[in-house]
């Protein structure tokens, strides 16, 4: 018999950014983003002091890694740093400390150099109002004028020249140029103007570590929500999300993505949300009506829906601004009283392209931090960074912990040194059709699930077989003949080898 041999080459399609439609500012009429005079004038330079609080040294699995904390807001937030800090700790890492007050960009980058050049950390975090760096494009996406915006990959070059040539010695970068790739990533926590800086900081830490924890671990899915104008590109863009989440819910179409149905999808539990849509700091614009209608989902809603998510990218114009006081929609969103606790996005108009370097990352279990970094350094090395380029990534901003791992952290069974140990968890989103069941385990074997209701009657019963660390299982909500449960109380009990646990469920 003659042997055939086939071969499949994998074709990786790149974007390019002059065929995606541009965002647009979309806020009130006479808006307009706040600029670097403004910003300098209500937080002029101070004099530039800072000291190295502690460093916890990690058992080298990771590498190193560094927190810098607002010297004012350091000593009340003291148990929530040293909490991350032993998390961190207990992951691998050596975590150096820091409090810092005053000072310019440039000195605060003095200390990521030598942390980098002596140490070799990989990244940072900045809590507080810490010293912002800004830069100007003229004629930014060839329309007239400057724009000037903040720019957090200023922090994370450090060893490319960056100029000030358009309006020498007015404050603002403009040129960047000789080893331009970041060495570093950087994440953002700058609550500006939400409320009480420090209580907003010690709720954030509090989700950080129950997520770490897995009290706020939800559903491994993701909305993908795409407006008008890019709506022929939901397949791969989408396509890209689901790299991270296999279960991508997608809307493009063109009278569906309203910001009424927005609200709707937003209260379906869910680990991630992209949202494509024309923007401005306080808030998302959709189109309907063919084009001729917008509603608005307004900033502060992600604050009073508190919605069911946990991660964001806003591909929405200029909604990370970080420098607008009360008004910034990334921090709304990583800011909520229960979820929320990382978002990707723009300080200026534009976004992230080529999506699919970020999302293949974090489905390899990698940090945020590190899927954005790579994805910078997928953009300069892959596609290249000319000046459209630059108008739409240079504003590119990491808010939240760069730590975390939208798939999960597995430290709780990783450091395990008894085998008998398990962890059960019924994940938060309300049981209905289907019970979402988070499982670790030290080894592989069979797991019997029985479902009892509340009188002890045995109604199902189900065996899995699982694998060693995190294990995604879903039980659905019917009898051994196929009926659905009523709504009622059940005990779910987990028998294994040598240990059996129960778990109480409420179906609604």
């Amino acid at each position: 018999m003659k042997k055939i041999a086939f071969f499949i080459t994998v074709f990786c399609l790149t974007v390019r950014a002059d065929d995606i439609p541009l965002l647009r500012w979309a806020g009130p009429p006479g808006s307009k983003p706040g600029t670097y005079e403004e910003w300098i004038a209500r937080h002029p330079y101070e004099k530039f002091s800072w000291h190295s609080d502690r460093v916890w040294y990690g058992d080298g699995k990771a590498g190193s890694v560094a927190i810098f904390t607002e010297q004012r807001i350091a000593g009340a937030l003291a148990p929530q740093i040293n909490q991350l800090s032993r998390n961190l700790q207990s992951e691998g890492y050596t975590v150096y400390t820091y409090q810092i007050s005053g000072g310019t960009p440039e000195s605060l980058k003095t200390i990521l150099k030598n942390l980098y050049n002596n140490h070799n950390i990989e990244g940072a975090l900045f809590i507080g109002n810490l010293p912002v760096a800004w830069f100007e494009v003229k004629n930014d996406f060839n329309q007239s004028g400057y724009k000037d915006f903040p720019i957090d990959l200023f922090y994370m070059d450090l060893d490319g020249n960056w100029l000030d040539t358009l309006n020498t010695g007015n404050g603002k970068y403009d040129g960047h140029t000789g080893q331009t790739k970041p060495e570093i990533y950087i994440g953002r926590l700058t609550p500006r103007g939400l409320g009480d800086d420090t209580l907003l900081l010690k709720n954030y830490f509090r989700k950080d570590n129950a997520y770490r924890h897995d009290s706020i671990f939800l559903t491994q899915r993701a909305l993908v929500f795409i407006d008008d104008d890019w709506a022929s590109y939901v397949g791969e863009w989408a396509g890209d999300v689901a790299l991270l989440y296999s279960d991508t819910m997608n809307f493009s179409d063109p009278e569906t993505t309203k910001a009424s149905f927005y609200r709707v999808r937003l209260d379906t539990v869910q680990a991630w949300v992209s949202v494509f849509a024309h923007s401005w700091p306080g808030g998302h614009q959709f189109k309907y009506n063919s084009g001729t209608s917008w509603d608005t989902y307004y900033a502060n809603e992600y604050t009073s829906q508190n919605p069911p998510t946990n991660f964001y990218n806003f591909f929405a114009c200029s909604f990370c601004r970080y420098t607008e006081s009360n008004n910034c929609g990334g921090n709304r969103a990583v800011f909520d009283s229960t979820y929320g606790v990382g978002a990707v996005g723009s300080t200026k108009t534009g976004s992230m392209l080529n999506f699919s370097y970020f999302y293949r990352k974090l489905g390899e279990s990698k940090t945020l931090g590190e899927a954005f970094k790579y994805w910078f350094d997928c953009i300069y090395d892959s596609v290249g960074m000319n000046f459209n380029r630059l108008c739409w990534h240079y504003g590119m901003t990491l808010l939240g912990d760069p730590w975390l791992k939208p798939k999960g952290h597995i430290t709780a069974i990783a450091n395990l040194r008894e085998p008998k140990l398990r962890r059960v968890q019924i994940l938060k989103n309300p049981v209905h059709q289907k019970i979402d069941i988070r499982l670790s385990m030290p080894q592989s074997e069979d797991v019997e699930i029985a479902v009892y209701d509340c009188s002890g009657a045995l109604i199902n019963v189900v065996k899995k077989e699982v694998v060693s660390g995190i294990n995604h299982l879903s039980i659905p909500c019917i009898s051994r003949n196929h009926q659905p449960l009523s709504n009622g109380v059940y005990i779910l009990k987990f028998q294994m080898k040598d240990r059996v646990i129960t778990k109480k469920i409420i179906k609604i």
